[in-house]
């Protein structure tokens, strides 16, 4: 990357961090593409250059923050690191939105747009398949047990899922996740703890 193309990506995602953050703050409803572009010192028209429509931009970062997660998942199963390290990264990334932006924004967004349900969707299955990576190696560091079939796996991912979908729509859960981030961490602590290689059970 040249230096005008790095010039070019800074100041898009300057807008895009600026453009969340008053959604985040103020609503989507009630910010202009003037308010982005007076906070993010650049000019409308840049901001229209980038991203055609206020409603493109908040689609954008939506996919944005999926695609960044994806990502660090895909980096951290391919670093050589402890398997324990890794799970605490693992949960770092899961549970990073949380405490930091508004989950209403985000889930209000999602089912608002169809392309973003099913963006949301494809990120789903994505990330159900790269979490099935992260469990097999749990498995070959002997950190998670050998012994729990596949099968089992998947439906256990599947409650988890199912519930967390299900309830993250009501803005209770919603607010309770918010006002507290380590309750997020708990909760995918909990999920990876019923895979632990012996987990207080007797034989």
């Amino acid at each position: 990357m040249d230096g005008f193309e790095k010039r070019r990506d800074d100041k898009k995602k300057a807008i895009m961090q600026t453009a969340l953050e008053l959604f985040d703050q103020y609503g989507f409803d009630k910010v202009s593409m003037t308010d982005i572009a007076e906070k993010a010192h650049v000019s409308r028209a840049s901001i229209y250059n980038f991203f055609e429509s206020k409603d493109n931009l908040r689609r954008i970062i939506i996919k944005d923050i999926l695609n960044d997660s994806i990502e660090k998942i895909q980096k951290l199963l391919e670093e050589q690191d402890n398997f324990i390290d890794k799970i605490s990264e693992y949960i770092k990334i899961r549970t990073w939105y949380y405490g930091k932006y508004s989950l209403n924004f985000f889930f209000d967004t999602v089912e608002s747009d169809p392309e973003l349900r099913q963006y949301l969707d494809d990120f789903i299955a994505d990330h159900r398949k790269l979490l099935m990576k992260f469990i097999e190696e749990g498995k070959q560091s002997c950190v998670f047990s050998p012994d729990i079939s596949n099968i089992a796996i998947e439906m256990y991912i599947d409650m988890f899922q199912t519930y967390f979908l299900q309830n993250i729509r009501k803005r209770e859960i919603r607010d309770r996740l918010e006002r507290n981030p380590k309750l997020a961490d708990e909760i995918n602590m909990l999920f990876l703890d019923g895979l632990i290689q012996g987990n207080g059970r007797k034989d």
